[in-house]
């Protein structure tokens, strides 16, 4: 696929993350670093959360702004989504226009089921890979990648070049994320390479109509996606990654929260905590 980006990162660069924090430290900005973790610590509290992390990068020169919470955080996050439908769409088999049926939202695949968030509601039904997207339904996810690839090994190679790297290879449950494990700065490099891309569309329909509405700002349009997982151990891992301006990408803005028990909600928790950190940034 001619058109991939290729991301120079591996994930051992990344469970060195605490290192790169170190190494990084000249580029941090005191200020808005005393008031992103102020930010970060009272939604914490608030949703009785167990860790979590938050950082600002420059998406020029890839210079961290503001980087606090927990030193390394190394798991499955539900952000990998983006990754998977950026790499169906640049196969070009798929396309966001085009209509999948997500049906009441329940999809029996095999031994396997995947739910939407609303399958107790009756599902979606017929909606685009750009709607499915913006209302992170896991069975259009999971069409799309499926439409797109023909097995579970050409898929994990598609997503290791952009840095991902598969443990346990399924065409169900890779593109949501499971059985990758990546760190928030990986994530936030991605999503910095991701908007000059296919996906960039996408990004900015999920925060203007879809689950990340909460990170919209009066301040300035920003375009992002969430991203919900329930780790091994119980917990929710709830996240939102985003960029501003979205025409112009200037910073780019990782939230990872985890947390126990429901709800967990990337858009309503770590969208949030996005939309008061840029909002802060744009009033300095």
């Amino acid at each position: 696929m001619k058109n991939t980006i290729i991301l120079l990162i591996s994930i051992a660069t990344f469970i060195a993350c605490a290192k790169q924090k170190a190494e990084q430290v000249s580029t941090i900005d005191s200020t808005l670093q005393v008031s992103v973790d102020s930010i970060l610590q009272n939604k914490l509290s608030e949703l009785d959360a167990t860790i979590g992390q938050a950082i600002v990068m420059e998406v020029r020169t890839g210079e961290i702004k503001a980087f606090v919470g927990s030193d390394s955080i190394l798991q499955e996050s539900g952000l990998v989504r983006t990754a998977s439908l950026l790499a169906a769409l640049e196969t070009k088999a798929v396309k966001l226009s085009d209509t999948i049926d997500v049906d009441n939202g329940i999809l029996a695949i095999g031994k396997d089921t995947l739910c939407d968030h609303n399958w107790h509601r009756s599902g979606y039904g017929k909606i685009t890979v750009e709607q499915g997207f913006g209302l992170a339904s896991n069975i259009a996810n999971y069409k799309a990648v499926r439409k797109a690839f023909d097995n579970e090994q050409t898929f994990a190679e598609t997503l290791a070049k952009y840095g991902y790297q598969v443990k346990d290879t399924s065409l169900v449950y890779n593109p949501l994320g499971y059985g990758i494990l990546t760190t928030p700065l990986q994530n936030l490099t991605f999503f910095n390479a991701a908007s000059k891309t296919a996906i960039k569309q996408a990004l900015e329909y999920a925060v203007s109509n879809g689950l990340a509405k909460p990170a919209q700002s009066d301040k300035v349009k920003v375009a992002g996606a969430t991203g919900t997982i329930q780790l091994p151990n119980g917990e929710y891992a709830v996240e939102f990654c985003g960029y501003f301006p979205a025409d112009n990408p200037k910073y780019s803005v990782i939230v990872t929260i985890n947390k126990k028990g429901l709800p967990a909600s990337g858009g309503l928790m770590a969208g949030d905590v996005f939309r008061q950190i840029i909002d802060i940034m744009n009033e300095r």
